[in-house]
């Protein structure tokens, strides 16, 4: 068996037990000490030239990724960039890539994260890297679902199933199965995602690992059981999460997520402007403003009580890339307020050639939404939608929906590094009552 490039070759590692102890550290919720244990190891492990001394690297950026210190993360990085290329070893080459994907990710830019995922998973096939695959896998899943790639995330998915079985564990069980539970949803509807959410938020060390990886994944799933009638399980998820917080006073990415998934389940509009207000991670803040827009419209006579936190929403999501959260909120601003004030998310500069309007349908008739579906996503008739779908046609020179889903396709992968497969599914990206 070849020798992994992250494999210390001294007779004596200093590193490795720093790693390990770092590791056990987290995974018993002691943020700080994971976190200055981790530095030890780069700092005062193996010598500098020594690929363990990238691993410390790649180690302590995924733990400050987790709690969203991710200029913190990033500067990591670049301290063994130099040793990385130094080195020309294609399996440290690949780490280093995948890693840095995982730190793009957590900044909320999901398609160089993507781009950066599909590059790093490219070079650990080429070099036969396993290990750290579980890091690419999950964020192409979480970049293809965020940007209504479904049938993408789909894939992404299996194949983090895939390294749950071959006991490749770069991501806690936690992480991974929210990612799963988030796309079964997407793809199949709630009644699928709810057995598997409630399992997840029954074992409590799962529960507070993703309190800590993912800010926007404890609401979620809050929500979910709300939503569902499972509030006593909610409940209890909540009151992991807060105690965690409690012990973690210093790491306000967990004080978020904590006042974010007590809001919700307390109905405390005050927890929620808090969570909003103090959520680091882009997405889990506009997650949390569109929670305040849902929670005052249903108290509001006004309908366009809720218009600014949807506004609030909107623009975050639109920051991240988003743009299956971003259709979703701009059809809530045309319910609450003057549809002809609400201006559509301008991309369409990715095909100069479509209005807005069209842009729009092309979109959402390539990811596989029928012209009735796209109707009511856009709030048209369907008889405009298969106007648009004729100008569409003719000004991109297709013939079909099939065809205009393979141009999409060859689009995506410029501007996001993701290849789409058509799909005919269609996800409203938010927790619908139960049926």
């Amino acid at each position: 068996m070849a020798v992994s490039a992250l494999e210390c070759t001294a007779s004596s590692c200093r590193t490795a037990p720093f790693v390990s102890s770092a590791r056990r550290s987290w995974r018993g919720g002691r943020l700080d000490d994971g976190i200055g244990i981790a530095e030890q190891a780069l700092h005062d492990g193996c010598a500098t030239d020594s690929p363990c001394r990238a691993e410390a690297a790649f180690v302590l950026s995924l733990l400050l990724a987790q709690v969203r210190r991710t200029d913190h993360a990033q500067a990591v990085l670049e301290t063994v960039d130099a040793l990385v290329r130094r080195r020309g070893d294609d399996q440290l080459t690949a780490t280093a890539t995948l890693t840095r994907s995982e730190v793009v990710l957590a900044t909320g830019d999901f398609g160089k994260a993507a781009k950066l995922a599909t590059a790093g998973l490219g070079e650990a096939k080429r070099s036969g890297l396993k290990a750290w695959t579980p890091l690419g896998h999950f964020v192409l899943a979480q970049s293809a679902l965020r940007q209504g790639h479904l049938s993408t995330a789909v894939r992404y998915a299996q194949k983090l199933k895939e390294d749950t079985v071959f006991q490749r564990e770069m991501l806690h069980a936690g992480q991974a199965a929210w990612a799963v539970i988030q796309i079964a949803e997407a793809k199949k509807g709630r009644r699928h995602a709810v057995p598997l959410g409630a399992e997840l938020l029954a074992t409590d060390a799962a529960v507070r690992q993703l309190s800590i990886a993912e800010p926007a994944a404890l609401p979620w799933l809050v929500r979910l059981m709300l939503n569902c009638g499972r509030k006593q399980l909610a409940g209890h998820g909540v009151q992991v999460c807060q105690q965690l917080a409690s012990e973690n006073p210093h790491f306000s990415s967990l004080q978020a997520t904590a006042a974010h998934a007590a809001g919700l389940h307390d109905e405390d509009l005050g927890k929620l402007r808090l969570a909003a207000e103090s959520h680091v991670d882009p997405w889990a803040r506009a997650s949390a403003n569109e929670d305040i827009a849902v929670m005052l419209a249903r108290g509001a006579d006004d309908r366009t009580a809720p218009a600014r936190d949807l506004q609030q929403a909107l623009d975050a999501y639109l920051q991240t890339g988003a743009w299956r959260d971003a259709s979703r909120i701009e059809s809530q601003l045309h319910s609450a307020t003057d549809a002809d004030k609400v201006g559509r998310h301008q991309r369409r500069r990715e095909i100069p050639e479509l209005t807005d309007a069209e842009y729009a349908v092309a979109y959402l008739v390539a990811q596989g939404f029928t012209n009735g579906q796209t109707a009511g996503q856009l709030f048209l008739s369907p008889h405009t939608i298969a106007f648009h779908l004729r100008k569409i046609f003719r000004k991109l020179g297709v013939e079909s929906r099939v065809q205009l889903a393979s141009a999409w396709n060859d689009l995506a992968v410029r501007q996001t590094g993701i290849r789409e497969h058509t799909t005919s599914a269609v996800a409203t990206g938010r927790p619908r009552l139960c049926s």
